[in-house]
């Protein structure tokens, strides 16, 4: 939050930061943050919202389950998330249950799974 209240995106616009563990709650409390921030953050050329969208991608790792999946799929989108495990902290196959469930189509799981971070990485 730091970083976006800096105006660090505004002075880099295509700097990218992934984020774990499912956006470390960010996603579910992104719009609170924005309505407070507002208020001392008039710098900012956009929403802080807006930020955490364009300039933010968050990974899976160890929470693999529907209510915070559906949250950040909600609030970031299926192009800004990327699967990854947790280990040794969670067990891979929990993962891949995970992954297996996902009421998405198949053309998110695929963003999920592999695209959206060959994209970011330039792979």
């Amino acid at each position: 939050l730091r970083l976006i209240a800096s105006g660090l995106f505004d002075r880099f616009p295509k700097l990218k930061i992934i984020i774990g563990h499912m956006g470390e709650d960010l996603p579910f409390s992104i719009a609170r943050v924005e309505t407070i921030l507002s208020r001392d953050a008039k710098h900012l050329k956009r929403r802080v919202g807006e930020y955490f969208q364009e300039h933010f991608y968050i990974t899976t790792s160890g929470y693999f389950t529907l209510p915070p999946f559906l949250c950040a799929l909600q609030v970031i989108g299926a192009d800004r998330i990327l699967f990854s495990v947790d280990y040794p902290y969670s067990p891979n196959a929990a993962g891949r249950s995970f992954l297996n469930a996902l009421p998405v189509s198949a053309e998110d799981l695929g963003k999920i799974c592999h695209a959206n971070a060959e994209r970011l990485l330039k792979l």
